[in-house]
């Protein structure tokens, strides 16, 4: 009688109702081999290392990756703590203006920082209140008082917000939520991929809640 020889699924089907097999066979690892990336041969069990060592590699980049998220969140908590505290003691909207934009510059890694408001306030220090329709004008397409946009900025835009030959080519608008003295945060980049659109702006929302806070408190 003639053995009946076994197709590629046959034997597929078979390892996967048997997979304790190979290990109950091991000498059968041995001679097996697998035609390798390179165009050489490896045994199998070569190729279970190799596999193995690339898995080992990916979830390792990935636990560096979020150890390295995890340092830097922890770094703009200590940050951004350290400037509300602060903040707090500011005894007018001055001092709340001009820590801000320091802070940020200093410990934030903006270029440059810039607070302005849409509305008459005679609590606020002059030339930081702009006439909102004009504003809107230069650029209200990337700006709103409910949105934080984070993206490029083009040379008429950065010198309306910031000033005239700045440099800043990209830029985060977090609008003030304030119903008294409506307002926005500027912050802004002089190179390419600093505020794309995947930045993490969360923390900015946090503390622009805090500054429309303070403002309306030194407003009485």
């Amino acid at each position: 009688m003639t053995k009946k020889s076994l197709n590629e699924k046959e034997v597929e089907q078979f390892l996967i109702l048997n997979p304790d097999f190979l290990s109950k066979n091991s000498h059968i690892l041995n001679a097996l081999e697998i035609v390798h990336e390179t165009g050489g041969a490896v045994s199998l069990i070569q190729k279970q290392v190799e596999l193995l060592r690339e898995n080992y590699n990916s979830t390792t980049n990935n636990l560096l990756g979020l150890i390295e998220i995890a340092k830097n969140n922890e770094n703009i908590f200590i940050r951004t703590k350290k400037l509300i505290l602060d903040l707090i003691l500011c005894k007018n909207s001055t001092d709340i203006i001009s820590l801000t934009e320091r802070r940020f510059e200093k410990n934030f890694q903006a270029d440059k920082c810039k607070l302005i408001f849409f509305r008459e306030n005679t609590n606020l220090p002059k030339g930081r209140i702009v006439n909102p329709k004009e504003a809107h004008r230069v650029f209200g397409k990337k700006y709103n008082a409910a949105d934080i946009y984070c993206g490029p900025i083009n040379k008429k835009e950065s010198d309306y917000i910031f000033y005239k030959k700045s440099g800043i080519v990209e830029c985060v608008l977090v609008p003030i939520k304030n119903k008294d003295c409506p307002g926005l945060l500027a912050l802004g980049s002089k190179k390419h991929g600093t505020y794309s659109e995947d930045y993490d702006s969360m923390f900015l929302e946090f503390i622009s809640q805090v500054l429309a806070n303070l403002i309306e408190r030194n407003n009485y």
